[in-house]
């Protein structure tokens, strides 16, 4: 319960972000800048938009910007006054991503792609900046890659990040909510662990998802104070959360047998509610009962496969752990010291008071060893 540090996420949601976008004259820069500020706008935090356009041979102060965008024309076969501007750019280190605009019309387009080992430190991107597809498919994976960690913040400030940030946070607490009720899931065969872990389940499964609801707030723009925006989320989904956590409960009260149905319907249950939660704050509007269940069922699927992926891993992982190199043997019936015939279950022999018990391994060569 102590990650839910609401203020923390708030924090870091709210630092300053300022994105440079530098090229030579006509390479794209301004239709680059239109698509970064294109997207859901339904929550949009004050203040002016954190991009600013630069030509190279411009004096710019590089240690104020969070982001640099450094555009080339993918057409033209060398580029001498970027690779001089970005060896100046290497002494500040800033996030840097290098957009090959145009690649759509290089005549080479898998050779733009190989440019990646002559920009160290940075990443590349193949765009055609009026191409809103090449963006998401090119510019905003090596953008958070660029910037790792800072992906709500830039979802935030940069409307175009905002559904590819969203979608990556209902995926991976989808799965991590899976993962957790298949771990307690193999705990609660043992009857004495099975309603203390259920219970525990809905405490820490309920937490991830209100943890995701408030971030999806942020990513797309809504206010900050959570005391204000968590109420909201609670009514976008309402009986949702309780009708979810009751079919995992029972589900989970079923020894071995509800593992599976189990992590399948935490999957689902956290994959449905981050899509409701997505799409009211985006458009204001809450999924009507018929689509809820629509959306269920498709995530249910996407819960079984990931539930079998997951045990799948497990078992694997069992497969290929080490064996331990020593195990205990069953005490022999005769003392391997004094030859006496020892009681049945002995550990120590009751004439000598040698140990029985032989601990064996790898090139073990004790008589005890050889006789077993």
């Amino acid at each position: 319960m102590r990650e839910m540090d609401l203020n923390a996420i708030r924090e870091l949601a709210e630092s300053p972000l300022h994105v440079a976008v530098i090229g030579q004259a006509g390479v794209g820069k301004s239709t680059l800048i239109g698509q970064l500020l294109a997207g859901p706008r339904q929550g949009e935090p004050p203040g002016l938009p954190p991009i600013s356009e630069h030509r190279l041979d411009e004096n710019i102060l590089l240690q104020t910007y969070s982001v640099v965008l450094l555009v080339l024309d993918a057409t033209q076969a060398d580029h001498p006054l970027e690779r001089s501007f970005f060896d100046k750019l290497a002494v500040h280190h800033p996030p840097t991503v290098v957009c090959y605009n145009k690649s759509d019309l290089a005549q080479d387009p898998q050779a733009v792609l190989n440019e990646a080992l002559r920009w160290p430190g940075a990443e590349v991107a193949a765009i055609a900046a009026p191409d809103r597809d090449s963006l998401l498919r090119g510019l905003v994976p090596a953008l958070l890659r660029a910037a790792r960690g800072r992906e709500i913040l830039l979802a935030r400030r940069l409307p175009l990040l905002r559904e590819p940030v969203c979608r990556k946070l209902i995926d991976d607490t989808s799965f991590v909510n899976g993962a957790y009720s298949l771990t307690t899931g193999l705990a609660e065969i043992n009857p004495v662990l099975d309603i203390p872990l259920n219970v525990a389940d809905m405490a820490v499964l309920t937490k991830n998802q209100a943890l995701m609801a408030y971030k999806i707030a942020l990513a797309t723009g809504l206010p900050s104070d959570w005391r204000e925006t968590i109420p909201k989320l609670a009514t976008v989904v309402g009986s949702a959360f309780l009708w979810r956590q009751v079919a995992r409960q029972l589900i989970g009260l079923i020894p071995a047998y509800g593992i599976i149905p189990k992590v399948g319907v935490s999957y689902a249950g956290t994959y449905a509610v981050g899509q409701a939660i997505y799409q009211w704050c985006v458009n204001g509007e809450k999924l009507k009962p018929e689509a809820f269940k629509a959306v269920y069922a498709e995530a249910l699927e996407r819960g079984r496969q990931a539930a079998k992926t997951l045990v799948a891993r497990r078992n694997v992982a069992q497969l290929q752990a080490p064996k331990p190199r020593f195990q205990l043997r069953k005490p022999p019936a005769v003392c391997p010291e004094c030859g006496k015939k020892a009681p049945k279950g002995a550990t120590f022999c009751a004439y000598c008071g040698k140990s029985l018990t032989v601990a064996s391994g790898d090139g073990d060569s004790s008589p005890t060893a050889k006789e077993g």
